[in-house]
């Protein structure tokens, strides 16, 4: 599936006649075909969808999002670029669209679909590639223009009120700016000042991502391997619920390597005096567990499903602790 866009007005997809999605157990499969009749099919891949570990959960939803988003296209052809860079299906693969480099539109696009790139991954040129139709020198260039970097700031600030933008701290840790930077393809300085300028807009001190020597020492340590699943909170966050007689919080659960945990929570802590190694269970199953816990919270409706949060959950280190005893190291 191809859009061309045209000026900073309107795409053009007149080329598509119909659209169907079929779910596999782990997949998304989208069939387009053409009025030329040939038909095309693109596949939705881990890096292209960050919740697709939670397939059987978010599948039918999805599949029902890109039926509706690609139908739409499929009988539209002149829609507004915003519309189309705001769709799932152009940013999860499922829409190939040929930008044009001279087009605020097109900037702006390409500063949105780095933005909601998985946590943790950067874009390859492949992807960006497929995606918006710059090559590798062309993507160089409009990252270094002040266009571009009006359209970080403006998609930034539409996207993240001041808790929001906490929370964009939070789940990028102590490396935000070097972080940042490579998803964004820009420069350290200019990750740098845009990173600063963001936290002013929304009168946050930055002054704890200095580097800090402390050790966290867990709450509580259970279980015996050379591994670790960590659960880890704010206390903010706990003081807030409990204020208000409730049994969970917002906690982060995730998975290191024994050797490597201290410095995994020294780059997650932006706020080493308020940070809280609630759990940490040691496991030589590290991914299995981890992903049950994540299932079963899922399952009652913990996930907090909002941005690229995908190891946060309203939980607390002693309802993981029973689910843990109750799944078993060797379940």
């Amino acid at each position: 599936m191809k859009v061309v866009f045209r000026g900073d007005k309107t795409a053009d997809v007149s080329a598509i006649q119909s659209v169907s999605v079929s779910k596999a157990s782990k997949r998304i499969e989208v069939s387009v075909k053409y009025k030329t009749g040939k038909t095309g099919k693109q596949k939705v891949s881990y890096l292209a969808y960050p919740c697709l570990r939670y397939s059987r959960h978010h599948l039918p939803e999805l599949a029902k999002k890109f039926v509706k988003e690609l139908e739409f296209l499929a009988k539209a052809p002149d829609i507004p670029i915003e519309q189309v860079v705001e769709l799932t299906a152009w940013w999860n693969g499922h829409l190939q669209v040929k930008m044009n480099t001279d087009s605020h539109a097109s900037v702006r696009g390409f500063a949105l679909l780095c933005r909601d790139w998985p946590l943790g991954q950067k874009p390859s040129d492949e992807d960006l590639k497929f995606r918006t139709g710059f090559k590798a020198a062309e993507i160089k260039r409009i990252a270094s223009t002040g266009v571009y970097k009006q359209s970080v700031e403006e998609v930034m600030l539409e996207a993240y009120d001041t808790p929001e933008f906490k929370w964009w701290l939070r789940d990028y840790g102590r490396n935000i700016i070097p972080k940042f930077g490579k998803r964004m393809r820009l420069s350290e300085d200019t990750a740098t000042e845009l990173i600063y300028f963001l936290a002013e807009q929304h009168d946050v001190d930055l002054g704890n991502l200095k580097s800090s020597s402390a050790l966290f020492e867990p709450e509580r340590t259970i279980g015996s391997g050379r591994q670790s699943v960590y659960l880890y909170y704010y206390q903010w966050d706990r003081e807030s619920a409990e204020s208000k007689g409730e049994k969970v919080w917002k906690c982060k659960i995730g998975k290191a390597a024994e050797r490597r945990l201290q410095a995994r929570l020294k780059e997650q802590a932006t706020d080493p005096e308020k940070f809280k190694l609630g759990l940490h269970i040691q496991t030589d199953r590290p991914k299995e567990i981890e992903d049950t816990i994540h299932d079963v919270l899922t399952e009652r409706g913990r996930h907090i499903d909002k941005s690229l949060r995908k190891e946060w959950f309203l939980t607390s280190p002693s309802e993981v602790e029973e689910i843990y005893e109750f799944i078993g190291e060797s379940s």
